[in-house]
């Protein structure tokens, strides 16, 4: 499915993303606060969550994406970006993105899996950019789950793929987990996706966060094909989440390694070629079991 020429050339061009964040106020201690203040808390800091403003309207290289709405389980109006398929029932790319920027940063990362006529559609988060509300866990799965729906309403006919980035992965495989047992989603690509959220925060701690994020219990409840890109000196999030994910999923996922310098997220320029042909690799086959 994935050619060694092609695999090589994912290691061309790559910048290395920020680490997480380590330093600060402790967030156990701000745990303990808020429980004491409120009696409830979610686990996860706002820290992890990066939202900024929308700026200039970016410049597009090819197709101007058009805006569109999603609306959340809970009432949330979500703002995305749209790149239609060119192609009549078209299969559609639903980008999640990562923990920080907007929808415009997303998409202009995401752009280059709308080229050649390719349909794309950019997820964003709730209190990134100018939508409403508060991130947190619950309802950044609420948020993919609404644009997985806005997906299947804008191509009813077409296959639907979800494609998540660094937090956005985690996202993509618990929603894609929660539509298993219908249709919905037809396969789920991840890059540089962590096994579990709790082995990023110091031991004392982790106790705090043993439910957040956890994709390997997400993994293993999810029924269509998932391919795990990860870089092999990947800095952030070491390339063993990628195998421990794939012995979670009991033969539904496929690691693809990229080589190349320690990053942990580079130009999906890159890599759009070797994932739309997988995609459509899937497509085929799932139409060939029906």
């Amino acid at each position: 499915m994935i050619d060694a020429a092609a695999n090589a050339r994912l290691g061309l061009r790559v910048e290395e993303r920020q680490r997480l964040r380590r330093g600060g106020f402790s967030l156990i201690a701000a745990a303990i606060l808020f429980t004491m203040l409120a009696g409830c808390v979610n686990p996860v800091g706002r820290s992890l969550y990066q939202p900024a403003p929308l700026a200039t309207t970016p410049t597009w290289t090819g197709r101007t994406p058009r805006l569109v709405e999603a609306i959340a389980a809970d009432g949330v109006h979500l703002h995305g970006l749209f790149w239609p398929p060119e192609t009549p029932g078209g299969a559609v790319l639903i980008y999640v993105p990562g923990r920080a920027g907007n929808r415009d940063i997303a998409a202009k990362a995401a752009q280059a899996f709308a080229r050649d006529g390719r349909g794309v559609l950019v997820a964003s988060y709730r209190g990134y950019g100018d939508n409403p509300g508060v991130p947190d866990e619950r309802g950044l799965y609420q948020d993919g789950r609404a644009f997985v729906d806005l997906a299947q309403r804008l191509v009813p006919d077409g296959k639907h793929f979800l494609f998540g980035d660094g937090l956005g992965a985690a996202v993509a495989l618990h929603v894609a987990a929660d539509l298993s047992a219908g249709a919905g989603v037809d396969g789920v690509v991840t890059l540089g996706a962590f096994d579990s959220f709790a082995r990023f925060v110091p031991g004392l701690e982790r106790g705090l966060y043993a439910a957040a994020f956890d994709n390997v219990a997400a993994i293993r409840r999810v029924t269509v094909p998932v391919l795990l890109m990860h870089g092999r000196k990947d800095e952030v999030v070491p390339f063993a989440a990628a195998d421990r994910l794939r012995a979670a999923a009991g033969g539904k996922a496929l690691v693809v390694p990229i080589d190349g310098e320690a990053y942990h997220s580079f130009d999906l320029s890159h890599i759009a070629p070797v994932v739309w042909r997988a995609l459509d690799q899937i497509a085929t086959d799932g139409a060939a079991t029906k």
